[in-house]
């Protein structure tokens, strides 16, 4: 089975609005930019997207949004989220594509939370 909502899929590397809705504790919150980081099969397949929140704080290691964007904010790449899009109270709505360079900062900073390259090297 292919989820969608809509006809639509995320794509890894689109800016959407997703509602962060429920959250607890220190989570992000509200309906809000977020940069889709998983994979188009994976959104596809489970019809959950994991994604970056965007937001109007300014962080280090948070990545600013290039200025041609309508979307402005930074990604932060320190609260990934797994959410069902298929959820119609998640409000899903594309917006536009991230540049490959903010795709791949955001990246190599997720993985940088994982370290999977460590794990795999030992």
């Amino acid at each position: 089975m292919n989820y969608s909502l809509k006809g639509y899929t995320p794509k890894q590397g689109d800016i959407i609005i997703i509602n962060f809705n429920p959250s607890v504790g220190r989570e992000i919150q509200k309906k809000r930019p977020a940069l889709v980081i998983s994979s188009d099969v994976y959104n596809s397949v489970t019809g959950m997207v994991a994604v970056c929140p965007i937001t109007s704080t300014k962080k280090d290691h948070f990545i600013p949004l290039d200025e041609t964007h309508k979307t402005h904010g930074y990604i932060n790449p320190l609260q990934v989220k797994t959410l069902d899009y298929t959820d119609r109270r998640r409000g899903v709505q594309f917006v536009e594509a991230a540049t490959l360079t903010e795709l791949g900062e955001a990246a190599h900073l997720v993985s940088m939370i994982f370290n999977f390259s460590e794990l795999l090297s030992e």
